[in-house]
């Protein structure tokens, strides 16, 4: 039976790479690439090994895109023709333009279902509706108090690693993020951050991990082959629990929402207070009472809020930290600029606090710049698309936006576009190169929640701690992190790092 499927499989491609449609192959020799090619399976060869072999080849990627005069290079992925581009220009008319996520969303699928990042444009569309109002700014800014209460645990992780050496805080942080988006969603502590090993943490990671790798590998696109694969299953598997954990979840708090009359602030957590917000799974039942969502719906929403908030906002965070260990100058000044603004006192944060907070959010920009949590985004184009350099995009074309290589383009950052210089955001005006939210009417609309989380992360971790390289550990703009693209970018060593406590004295000297 699996020989079987092998050949037909190795048919279907033959036949696929035979037929090419002339309009890619023209252009594919208008672009090209410098990357092996081989038949059938085109230039996939160059994206095998692990997930850090692929991101280290799309660094590559991009570097090609530099020599060339559109800035961007194709290739194929089996009988699927993609356009890399890493110009400003033409990523602003693609994500203008093109609104659907072809092969992106097939895969992301497995998991999400049709939720909103990944869905088909029509989809999209009702959805996005939704959960516009959702993240409206006064909705988003009492998320603070949540912030801040889980940060208090995070605060308190990091303890046990004060002096002790090297520590990789990826799952500390990563854990603190789930339960953020989780308590935000639900109106519910999960307390991931004190289960390290929980089934649904360990299960959520993989699955992403797993579902990125089927990207880069051609023999893998026929449902029908995949799903005769050991990896298939455990996938498999892995939704199990992710899904049961989600749906118990999602029933209490409706069943909660219905037993209140809808009104969510007498609704108690597990901290035996009351809520004062509405969470989002409230606002999304809410906001969808005319056309109202189903349990899948709901669920595959959420799922998409977990891996969109939580992955990303853990990677900014972890990333900022890394670079706080290497710049401890900008580190200090951090430090001094929270003291001076905020104070250090145990009053609880506010947005009016944090928005004072200019050369701190210049940092967390720049730390965003050279390492994009989502270095690549994916647009399918469903007609021909004439770009602003002079080529056009057929109808079919698979267009990925390269943001890591438009974010370290030397045409728009100067030589020095691969240097940590927070400086750069200093003025009012952010640069037209800066998209790591992406651009245009599909665009991320979580970011004012993500700086929100990462800002009070950092008032609360630099209060009590100074950061410090770990022993052994060293990178720069010639030598820089190593990462894994597992949808989006993470380090390859889970971001190691070392603490300290700050002393009182600290304080006093910066009062002075």
């Amino acid at each position: 039976m699996f020989t079987q499927c092998l050949i037909v499989v190795v048919v279907i491609l033959l036949v696929l790479v035979r037929w090419k449609p002339n309009k890619f192959v023209k252009l594919h020799e208008k672009l090209g690439n410098d990357f092996m090619y081989f038949p059938i399976i085109g230039n996939a060869f160059s994206f095998a090994g692990n997930n850090e072999d692929r991101m280290t080849t799309l660094i590559k990627a991009t570097l090609q895109c530099y020599k060339r005069e559109h800035n961007a290079i194709s290739l194929w992925l089996g009988p699927m023709f993609i356009v890399i581009l890493s110009s400003t220009d033409l990523a602003y008319v693609v994500l203008k333009s093109a609104l659907n996520k072809n092969f992106i969303h097939k895969f992301a699928k497995d998991l999400t279902g049709n939720g909103t990042v990944f869905a088909s444009a029509h989809i999209w569309h009702r959805r996005r509706k939704i959960l516009v109002p959702s993240f409206a700014p006064r909705y988003v800014k009492q998320f603070i108090a949540v912030f801040e209460a889980q940060n208090k645990t995070l605060v308190e992780n990091f303890k046990s690693h004060v002096g002790k050496g090297n520590f990789a805080c990826w799952d500390a942080v990563y854990s603190y993020a789930l339960d953020s988006v989780c308590e935000t969603m639900f109106g519910m502590n999960v307390d991931l951050q004190r289960q390290p090993d929980h089934p649904f943490f360990k299960a959520f990671d993989e699955f992403v991990r797993n579902g990125v790798s089927r990207i880069f590998q051609p023999w893998y696109y026929s449902d029908s082959f995949y799903k005769l694969m050991p990896v298939f299953r455990r996938q498999e598997q892995m939704k199990k629990i992710i899904h049961a954990f989600l749906d118990d979840i999602i029933c209490t708090k409706k069943k909660q929402i219905e037993e209140k009359g809808g009104n969510e602030s007498e609704t108690k957590n597990p901290r035996n207070t009351k809520l004062n917000f509405k969470t989002f799974l409230e606002l999304m039942i809410e906001n969808s009472k005319d056309d109202a969502y189903t349990l899948e719906e709901l669920r595959e929403e959420t799922i998409v809020q977990l891996v969109a908030a939580s992955d990303t906002t853990a990677a900014w965070i972890c990333t900022t930290l890394l670079l706080f260990c290497k710049h401890t100058d900008v580190q200090e000044r951090v430090y001094r600029e929270i003291i001076d603004v905020i104070g250090d006192s145990n009053n609880p944060l506010t947005s009016k606090d944090l928005l004072k907070l200019k050369y701190t959010r210049a940092v967390i920009n720049e730390s965003l710049r050279l390492y994009p949590p989502v270095p690549f985004i994916n647009r399918y184009c469903t007609e021909d698309l004439e770009l602003p350099s002079g080529i056009t995009l057929p109808k079919g074309t698979n267009a990925v936006i390269n943001i890591w290589g438009i974010q370290h383009n030397p045409l728009y950052w100067g030589e020095d576009a691969n240097v940590f210089n927070p400086d750069r955001f200093m003025s009012k005006q952010i640069p037209k190169a800066f998209i790591p939210f992406s651009y245009g009417i599909r665009n991320c609309i979580g970011r004012q929640y993500g700086m929100l989380s990462l800002t009070t992360v950092l008032v609360s971790l630099l209060r009590q701690y100074r950061f410090t390289p770990a022993t052994g550990f060293t990178f720069d703009e010639n030598n820089p992190l190593r990462l894994s693209f597992d949808l989006i970018s993470k380090h390859i060593d889970r971001y190691p790092i070392q603490i300290e406590y700050r002393k009182l004295r600290d304080i006093n000297e910066v009062a002075k």
